[in-house]
């Protein structure tokens, strides 16, 4: 995290002074970002709920190409931090994932043979937290007003593609024993059934992996518009700040394919049975920019 960051400064800091180097004429501006936003999540699914709002910290390097005085170009490299929750209903009863360690098991490890489930322990979900890295380039045409003194106003239009860096989360639940020793999946219909024989106590899992790397998608992408202020105070050096709304077109969470899930509802029955599924969500996105342009 440390290299990330000291990186994406130098880089930013060798740009400027690029910048500064090409004259008065300002047919590139690069310079420094920071964004600070909110992130609303869309359940995909019935099965999930939204659980408050989300949080993105972001900073990178921003470049702007001048067609002409008044239309332009918006890229950049940027680094987004972000955070956000969600909350498993029970319309379909309780959640449940199979775990052994920090790694959750997947529903093709079983090799379609439910015995095996007594090799591994038992969860049952009620909420997750998720913390995602984002590398990301946005992509915008600017279309700038006249210069009104030391101040322009502008507009943007375009998309923002993020690629994935690191996901983590952590899993809020129950982990259960059936008298003195931990529940496995051996135990599952016991559980599902609030046997008197089971006990539950409310924890925390941290660090939990999928064998597929996380239910997080790698790309994500987002169409939005933003709207700001640039204020030229000296030569080529302009401050600008500039809301934006982001809709996401591309899901963050994905449900995974085939026997690639890992959560699923438990019928008790003559026989019983498990019905895997994933998470699916969609993210939208209000942001505050500020950053310094040369």
């Amino acid at each position: 995290m440390k290299r990330l960051i000291v990186t994406c400064l130098a880089v930013s800091i060798s740009a400027s002074i690029f910048a500064q180097d090409g004259g008065t004429d300002r047919k590139v501006n690069m310079g420094i970002a920071y964004q600070l936003g909110l992130n609303f999540t869309k359940p995909g699914t019935k099965r999930i709920d939204k659980d408050g709002v989300g949080v993105q910290n972001a900073f990178g390097l921003n470049i702007n190409f001048n067609f002409n005085d008044n239309i332009g170009f918006a890229t950049g490299v940027e680094f987004d931090f972000e955070s956000y929750k969600v909350s498993m209903n029970t319309l379909n009863g309780a959640n449940y994932y199979l775990y052994s360690d920090n790694k959750i098991i997947q529903e093709e490890e079983l090799n379609g043979d439910e015995a095996n489930m007594s090799k591994y322990k038992v969860f049952e979900l009620t909420g997750r937290k998720y913390k995602n890295i984002y590398a990301t380039i946005p992509t915008m045409l600017i279309f700038r007003t006249n210069a009104l003194g030391d101040f322009r106003y502008y507009g943007k239009f375009g998309a923002r593609t993020s690629f994935l860096v690191k996901s983590t989360k952590t899993d809020q639940g129950n982990i259960f024993k059936v008298g003195n020793n931990e529940a496995t999946g051996a135990d599952i219909d016991a559980i599902a059934m609030n046997s008197s024989a089971v006990s539950s106590t409310g924890s925390e899992m941290e660090g939990m992996k999928t064998p597929y790397g996380n239910d997080i998608s790698a790309i994500r992408c987002s169409l939005g518009v933003a709207g700001g202020t640039q204020w030229t105070f000296t030569g080529n050096t302009m401050l600008f700040a500039e809301l934006g709304f982001y809709y996401g077109l591309t899901p963050i969470n994905i449900e995974g394919s085939g026997k690639n899930k890992t959560l699923f509802n438990r019928t008790v029955g003559s026989p019983s049975s498990s019905d895997y599924f994933g998470l699916k969500t969609t993210q939208t996105q209000f942001c505050l920019k500020i950053g310094i342009l040369f």
